[in-house]
């Protein structure tokens, strides 16, 4: 399937770029695998969001994906794992399929995680971001896996039928150890991933781990770990005043790119980066520029 506009993150900006570029008659894909910004639908109450005084987060969130889908935005429930430059393209990556888009908007909210000394120079070599993908070359071998979401529970327990034994490291509070026999939970932080051409182990604070691979498992993916040219300014995207990043065809805008983090704010930049890749979209097919103010 073929889009104009891939959007990654179904927040307030994700959806307020989905909302604006499908009103323009843009073919959009959302995708978001993380139950559409999990920190706004812990507010309890928002007073300050235009036209919707004294309405819960969840509550807000729930009309902008319904907006979404009423004005023709597709909505896919999953993770992107890869997202590569093609010719005049984006192919993006799910565990289950891949997709091309004309152009991306990179609206993935914060990066709470910073990358793993380690992780950026294996990726590919041992660090992998899913198990289903990537899960079967290490079949009967010892893994580790890192997690900072509970929704990851499902990938380490992909991972305890098919190696011989996974480190579980999780990172967040409340979780349930798996129970396999297979499974060793440390509850140490990590602190380095070792290898030579490939990874050979995981450091924790007082401990070393042989391993052939380590599974990272976040809410949010450090996003230069993807698309290695994407210029960031600490763990913000770097954009100009038209949320262009400084990957051609590829925009952002909302917490991704800095703070503040409001929902007004986000859902603004939103607006704008979907305006940028439709008139980036017409420049380039020779047609004149769709609209420059918001309209």
């Amino acid at each position: 399937m073929k889009y104009d506009i891939a959007i990654i993150g179904g927040g307030p900006a994700g959806l307020s770029a989905a909302i604006t570029a499908s009103s323009k008659g843009r073919k959009v894909v959302v995708f978001e695998a993380h139950g559409f910004s999990p920190r706004l639908r812990s507010v309890e109450l928002i007073t300050d969001y235009m036209g919707c005084p004294d309405i819960s987060g969840s509550a807000l969130m729930d009309r902008f994906v319904e907006h979404a889908c009423h004005i023709g935005a597709e909505i896919i429930e999953e993770k992107i794992i890869s997202l590569k430059e093609k010719a005049g393209y984006f192919e993006l990556g799910t565990p289950n399929r891949k997709y091309n888009a004309d152009t991306v908007i990179l609206a993935t909210g914060i990066s709470r995680s910073s990358l793993l000394p380690g992780e950026k120079e294996f990726l590919g070599r041992g660090v992998s971001y899913c198990a289903k993908v990537d899960g079967a070359e290490y079949k009967g071998k010892r893994v580790a896996a890192i997690a900072t979401v509970p929704d990851a529970m499902e990938e380490i327990e992909y991972l305890a039928d098919i190696c011989s034994e996974v480190i579980f490291i999780p990172r967040f509070q409340g979780f349930v150890a798996p129970k396999r026999k297979n499974v060793t939970v440390i509850l140490e932080q990590p602190t380095d991933i070792t290898g030579t051409d490939r990874v050979t182990g995981l450091h924790t604070a007082s401990e070393f781990f042989s391993v052939q691979a380590v599974f990272m498992f976040r809410a949010s993916d450090p996003l230069n770990s993807f698309l290695p040219g994407l210029q960031m300014r600490g763990r913000s995207v770097l954009v100009d005043d038209q949320a262009e990043t400084s990957i051609e065809g590829v925009f952002a805008g909302g917490d991704c790119t800095g703070q503040p983090w409001q929902v007004n704010r986000a859902a603004g930049q939103g607006q704008k980066a979907a305006i940028s890749a439709i008139n980036y979209l017409a420049k380039r097919d020779g047609l004149i520029e769709t609209f420059k103010e918001y309209s």
